[in-house]
């Protein structure tokens, strides 16, 4: 099972308020200093303890006795939880987007990633960065068009995050998805008019989704394309 948890970031600091920040591990406190812009660092005490809360939730302990690594260039990982919690492996993956935070949590590895999706942008500009020109999207309405890119940025993004450090970062390019039915799923996506989300590797029947304060997300099924990446 993959819990998944979105929140707004506001809300975390309103329950957070006087809490500090020595609850953080020394990676996580250097990795802080080194951020000037007042609204990523709301993002990342958020996110660092939501991943904390979520892992608790899931693997015991309390939220506090877990600790987080912040590389500069890939994702957190686990580096110490409660002894009695330690037996197997457990993963988290976390996104954000304007005040929005995603966490994912599992005992695979897993990957999340959550977009604010109600701007117009260029999108014909952007389908020609992510995609090969074969895998191109032939010409839709505008609504179709942003749905279908956010469907598909959201969901090379969980990918890529799922990936083993070790191994060499993919190009998105390289990476193919299509829509098929719940039997076949890989990947699991969740659309409102504000916001996408995607989920990697998931199922509908794996996936325990906890919307706090969200419209309702519809959610579509993806498998790789026969000749993407397995």
């Amino acid at each position: 099972m993959i819990s998944l948890t979105l929140r707004s970031v506001q809300a975390i600091h309103a329950g957070l308020r006087g809490l500090g920040v020595d609850w953080l591990s020394s990676a996580e406190q250097g990795r802080l200093s080194a951020m000037t812009a007042t609204r990523r660092r709301a993002q990342f005490i958020a996110g660092h303890w939501l991943a904390r809360h979520c892992l608790a939730a899931r693997a015991g302990g309390h939220w506090r006795d877990y600790a987080l690594s912040a590389p500069d260039d890939a994702a957190p990982h686990i580096l110490a939880m409660p002894e009695r919690m330690a037996s197997g492996d457990w993963y988290f993956s976390l996104s954000h987007s304007g005040d929005w935070l995603a966490c994912a949590v599992a005992r695979h590895p897993v990957g999340v990633d959550v977009e604010c999706s109600h701007r117009p942008r260029n999108f014909q500009a952007l389908n020609e960065w992510i995609h090969e020109p074969s895998d191109r999207p032939a010409e839709t309405t505008p609504q179709e068009q942003q749905a279908r890119f956010y469907a598909q940025w959201t969901l090379k993004e969980a990918w890529i995050k799922q990936v083993p450090p070790s191994m060499p970062r993919p190009r998105m390019k390289s990476i193919r998805f299509a829509a098929c039915d719940a039997a076949n799923s890989v990947a699991v996506v969740g659309q409102n008019p504000a916001l996408t989300l995607a989920v990697y590797p998931a199922t509908p029947a794996s996936l325990q989704c906890e919307e706090a304060g969200l419209p309702p997300l519809e959610w579509t099924c993806w498998n790789h394309a026969a000749d993407s990446l397995p």
